[in-house]
């Protein structure tokens, strides 16, 4: 009778390896210039043109800050040339990334938010070029003057976004606590809107408008505080005694919960970023979920259903993600959940792929793979 599976491995149907050689040929899909403007860890020239994108957009930040003062540092018309050609560097930055980008994936692109981000750093063009090189002051066309030097610093503040990959860590924190955030902001507005209308009835002569009574209320819960207006009447100034002792409990809870969900990421937050890392140069590369199975199953040498620490070292140099033999080692130990020296395919793909590991592993058995 032969052998069966362990009952504990997913029928998963796999492909045959015979050309798995060509399989890495064929998954070079992407250009050099995708791999140059997408991942610094790519070579030593991107990594060094990384660095320098960083310094070149803050020192525009600070310049354009600095012609807005009493004493600009240039005339506004060779300010207005330095502008325009910093716009235009972005400008080559943005068709680079664009058409580095492969064709199937230029909608994803452009529905990127750092590339809307990047767009919108070079729209500024359209204003310079129609009132003049010279930027405008307020006295010749205020509206201009402040689109150039009130959104201008801030949408090239936005673009330094794309390099702080610590920022996932934030996001991952709202992601998780979102649920129990939206239940707070629900309770802290009834209990606005509550005391809002209660004032408003309470304190006809300090309160003249509905809207007059809830913004007192929002600066109480927020502990803001205001000295413009006051209840009046006993049983107001009851009722703000009692709408203070309750903001304090309630605006609380939000905070603890940010508080604690930080700190367990901010824990956690070497392996959080180094499997984000992995799976954007995974995609970067066209690695998608549905190969991984067949990965798994060529790299396992022994056959035993898992990787060890030398065959997964040995699958990440193969597969040439940019992906220092250290990183690696910390990337297997992130995937070693329960510590057995081994990662099995499921824990593989729950850790990388989380969306498609519920798809691929369904509960039912005998899932094909496909041919």
């Amino acid at each position: 009778m032969p052998d069966q599976p362990p009952p504990n491995r997913c029928k998963v149907k796999r492909v045959s390896n015979a050309s798995f050689s060509e399989f890495f040929k064929r998954q070079a899909t992407v250009t050099d210039l995708y791999l140059f403007m997408q991942d610094e860890d790519s070579s030593k020239a991107a990594w060094l043109y990384a660095k320098l994108s960083n310094y070149f957009v803050s020192a525009a930040i600070i310049f354009t800050v600095w012609q807005a003062t009493a004493q600009p540092v240039v005339p506004r018309f060779i300010e207005g040339v330095i502008q325009l050609s910093v716009e235009g560097i972005m400008l080559i930055e943005l068709l680079a990334h664009f058409f580095s980008t492969r064709s199937s994936e230029r909608g994803a692109f452009l529905k990127n938010p750092y590339n809307i981000i990047d767009f919108f750093a070079i729209l500024p063009v359209a204003l310079r070029i129609p009132f003049g090189i010279a930027t405008p002051t307020k006295d010749e066309n205020a509206a201009v003057h402040y689109l150039l030097y009130c959104c201008v610093p801030v949408v090239r503040q936005l673009k330094l976004i794309r390099k702080f990959q610590k920022l996932q860590l934030l996001l991952h924190v709202l992601a998780t606590t979102m649920d129990a955030l939206k239940l707070l902001l629900f309770l802290v507005c009834f209990i606005v809107l509550i005391f809002g209308c209660a004032f408003y009835v309470l304190e006809p002569e300090t309160m003249d408008s509905l809207s007059t009574s809830i913004y007192l209320c929002t600066v109480t819960v927020t502990t803001v505080g205001t000295c413009d207006m006051n209840p009046v009447s006993p049983l107001g100034k009851i009722m703000a005694g009692a709408l203070c002792l309750i903001s304090v409990l309630f605006m609380a809870m939000p905070l603890s919960v940010l508080g604690n969900a930080m700190s367990q990421t901010w824990a956690d937050r070497h392996r959080i970023v180094l499997i984000t890392q992995t799976r954007r140069k995974l995609k970067n590369l066209g690695y998608t979920a549905e190969h991984m199975p067949r990965l798994f199953s060529k790299f396992d040498k022994d056959g035993n259903g898992e990787l060890e620490m030398d065959e997964f070292c040995d699958l990440v140099a193969k597969m040439r993600i940019g992906m220092k033999p250290s990183e690696a080692s910390e990337l297997f130990l992130a995937f070693d959940e329960n510590g057995d020296g081994g990662i099995t395919e499921m824990e593989f793909m729950k850790a990388l792929f989380p969306l498609d590991y519920r798809r691929i592993y369904r509960r039912a058995s005998g899932v094909s793979w496909g041919a």
